[in-house]
């Protein structure tokens, strides 16, 4: 196959991409969940002016001096960044957000048929992996949000495909790591395992230590900004909170207010509950491995192509990162890690995990047609590529459709109490989803912390919130006050509402 082919093929994925993304897109009327809420709204206020300013809180871990606050302090900017960016152009709304993912997302596939040529060199290959990354599960309804999933997805697997390459494709690994951390913290692994694999490679010193420099510039050219923005801001070049989360005891310690997460009250947990959480977490990230990003039926095949590639430079570097990863989610990060982390950073591994699927499932059906003399092995390899691409097809869209339908109608709730608060800026509401409660309301909010009812009117004296919304979804302690909202003299129930079919009480917080 000549290279004219190959191009055309590639542009051929991406225009059909496009089209599926955009497809995908316009179902999706509005952010639907904090993470998409969190930079749908850091976008707004940079398009609008306001600049690297929050006008909620939504977790206490920098323990944050007031309203508005300094952005990005647990995540990171540039999803904000890119959508403010289409929005200075297309207007400020939802559906200019998109765009950027839109695009980004659409070269996903492009990647994964380009790595499935490489692996291969197989027409087929690349075609199927192409289309495995436009039908991929659990992941489709995510590529066109205005979050992290695209453009980890995006940079995470070019930086670790520019990493295999000679050493003038390190400035490249380096940049793309780079625009990974200003996506996701944990990014900076990507820059890691390239230069541990550069120090296990062979060759002489001074051209590895050349090839790790051009890394290095490559993401501090791109790092570098935000950390002198950070310095100015906080004076660290890099919040401490994220850092935090190593010292969880349960998830919802993420929402914990005046209360110290470090290593003293970790080990204080004991050993049998470390042990225990982080166990769970490996068997829990093994299965987002297997069921999310092996689209549950090609994981025996990514298996077997990856040991079939064990030796190639690009593979062994992937194998690396894919095990950095899982440890360090499953391991270090542990709660953050099985509710979501896994899942958003893993989407840098997919172009590989598609193209290394393709490589097993032709080898297992060589393997099987050794044995029947009855199987016409080309043939069986072209019916089951074809068979599990229109499973992913099906998969896919299974997965889509309720999801699509859920999160156009989330937080609808947030507008009644808006509009029960007549839209007050001053007002702060206390809620389960801040920057959910700021993007349908305009209003200033804060989150509900882990803890009893002393615990958040506390935060409420500290930050001036007046207003609860104590939905179904609240911290244990809390569940004798939603069960009885009259039951405490220091909040007062105005209204009760409902969201899908659980009361949401009102409470107007006296205790100040």
């Amino acid at each position: 196959m000549n290279s004219r082919t190959v191009w055309r093929d590639l542009a051929l994925v991406f225009a059909l991409a496009l089209v599926a993304r955009i497809g995908f897109a316009l179902p999706q009327m509005q952010p639907g969940y904090m993470d998409a809420y969190y930079y749908t709204v850091g976008a707004q206020q940079l398009a609008t002016g306001r600049g690297f300013t929050e006008p909620f809180i939504w977790n206490y871990l920098d323990d944050p001096p007031a309203l508005p606050r300094p952005s990005y302090q647990y995540w990171m900017p540039l999803p904000s960044i890119l959508a403010a960016l289409s929005m200075r152009v297309f207007g400020v709304n939802f559906r200019a957000a998109q765009v950027p993912f839109i695009l980004l997302s659409a070269l996903l596939p492009v990647i994964a048929c380009a790595v499935a040529w490489q692996t291969s060199a197989n027409r087929r290959h690349g075609w199927a992996a192409a289309l495995f990354a436009i039908f991929s599960g659990f992941f489709v309804s995510f590529w066109a949000m205005p979050e992290t999933f695209a453009l980890f997805a995006v940079f995470g697997s070019l930086s670790l495909w520019a990493a295999s390459k000679r050493e003038r494709w390190g400035f490249v690994a380096g940049v793309c790591a780079g625009l990974a951390h200003l996506t996701r913290a944990d990014g900076v692994l990507l820059l890691v395992c390239a230069l541990l694999m550069l120090a296990l490679n062979r060759g002489t010193i001074i051209s590895r230590a050349r090839h790790g420099l051009w890394m290095a510039l490559g993401y501090a050219a791109v790092t570098s900004p935000w950390l002198i923005h950070n310095w100015a801001v906080t004076g660290r070049l890099l919040s401490t909170a994220g850092a935090k989360t190593l010292f969880l005891t349960t998830y919802d310690d993420l929402y914990s207010f005046g209360r110290t997460l470090d290593l003293s009250t970790y080990l204080a947990w004991g050993a049998e509950n470390i042990l225990r959480s982080k166990l769970d977490g490996l068997w829990s990230n093994l299965l987002t491995l297997i069921a999310v990003d092996g689209l549950v039926f090609l994981a025996p095949f990514v298996v077997i192509g990856f040991w079939l590639r064990r030796r190639d430079a690009l593979y062994q570097i992937v194998t690396l990162y894919s095990a950095a990863l899982y440890l360090a989610m499953s391991l270090a990060f542990t709660f953050p890690g099985v509710r979501g982390g896994m899942f958003h950073s893993s989407a840098a591994l997919l172009p590989f995990i598609f193209a290394a699927a393709m490589v097993g499932l032709d080898a297992a059906v060589d393997w099987i047609a050794t044995r029947r003399a009855t199987w016409n092995t080309r043939m069986a390899q072209h019916v089951f590529t074809w068979g599990l691409v229109a499973f992913a097809i099906v998969f896919s869209a299974a997965i889509y459709l309720p999801r699509a339908r859920d999160w156009n109608k989330a937080d609808a709730v947030y507008q009644s109490i808006g509009a029960r608060l007549n839209y007050q800026p001053s007002a702060i509401v206390m809620v389960n989803n801040p920057p959910g409660y700021f993007y349908h309301t305009g209003q200033p909010a804060i989150a509900i912390p882990n803890g009893d009812v002393d615990t958040l009117l506390a935060a409420a004296r500290r930050y001036g919130a007046t207003w609860m919304a104590l939905e179904a979804n609240h911290p244990i302690a809390l569940d004798a006050l939603y069960e009885h909202p009259q039951s405490d003299p220091r909040l007062v129930l105005v209204e009760t509402l409902q969201s899908d079919n659980h009361p949401i009480h009102l409470l107007k917080l006296t205790d100040h």
